[in-house]
């Protein structure tokens, strides 16, 4: 009785509660667990229909080739766009997750666990899990897109109504990003089947700076704002909030906590330490220039 007791007590420790301040994921694995985890509890709760929402990590391959065509993979700070080859070049990197996010919810094994592409084109796949009885099996739709409801109709009907059904990362967020003639469609087959954000880490860009959200279900969402590079991670409210917070809502409250904008900080920067290739000597001297050398022991 004592170790069930105590049992209860720790998995009790382990679960969020309503209203805590949440942390940023360190690391990818970090990031997945905890998805796993929230679609759990959703999922327990009776949420059927779930959407979750993943930062792919860089991709540190060093070659890709996407049909005939060559794409060099990057991850340097300095590239405009890290992804060249867009969502082709993701989908190997997000169908990992996938793979793992649904193994953390059902418990299946790897070989338990298959995949299917649904539109090349798109980059939209299929992720299935066998779970230890019928009822537990699993879906994860990739990537589906605006031009994917006739698929995702069928991945709908293929689960039911109590069967666990997640779309990873879609391609739209609101009825108006359908075309005037899809939304009908849209309504039926996402908009009007409940779903919901169980897990969400996003990264974007807010007034210039950077800004990561999280979110769990049963917990809340906590934004946090980067204002310069290699920073640590600013929140910019108390505890959780419970919903999503909108980019006005944000942009107000980085005005008022940090009402300087980055480029006025550069600037300022400039000012106090001179521009980068004037401070690089120094730098590379360690801060000593010739007009003044660092004193030797004998003659401190």
């Amino acid at each position: 009785l004592c170790v069930c007791f105590l049992s209860l007590m720790l998995g009790a420790l382990t679960v969020p509660f309503l209203g805590a301040v949440l942390t940023i994921p360190r690391s990818p694995d970090e990031m997945v667990r905890r998805a796993a985890a929230a679609v759990t509890r959703a999922s327990q709760a009776g949420v059927r229909r779930q959407i979750v929402k993943l930062v792919v990590p860089d991709d540190q391959r060093s070659y890709k080739v996407f049909g005939a065509v060559p794409i060099q993979g990057t991850s340097a700070p300095e590239d405009l766009d890290p992804w060249p080859g867009g969502l082709e070049q993701q989908y190997p990197i997000a169908l990992g997750l996938a793979r793992e996010l649904l193994q953390g919810v059902t418990g299946a094994s790897e070989r338990l666990i298959t995949d299917q592409v649904l539109d090349a084109e798109d980059a939209c796949g299929l992720v299935l899990a066998q779970g230890a009885t019928p009822a537990e099996d699993a879906a994860v739709c990739l990537f589906a897109g605006c031009d994917q409801l006739g698929r995702l109709r069928e991945v709908d009907g293929m689960a039911g109504a109590d069967r666990l059904l997640c779309l990873l990362n879609p391609q739209f967020k609101r009825l108006e990003d359908f075309s005037l003639w899809q939304r009908g469609e849209a309504r039926s087959v996402v908009f009007e089947r409940g779903y919901e954000c169980s897990f969400a880490f996003e990264e974007f860009a807010c007034r210039g700076e950077d800004v990561k959200l999280v979110g769990e279900h049963g917990v809340g969402w906590c934004a946090f704002v980067f204002l310069d590079d290699g920073s640590e991670g600013t929140i910019l409210h108390e505890g959780a909030l419970p919903s999503r917070p909108e980019y006005s809502w944000l942009e107000a409250q980085i005005n008022a906590r940090h009402p300087s904008p980055r480029w006025a900080r550069q600037l300022s920067r400039v000012d106090e330490e001179g521009l980068r290739f004037m401070r690089r000597g120094e730098e590379d001297s360690g801060g000593a220039t010739e007009c003044e050398a660092p004193q030797s022991e004998s003659e401190r």
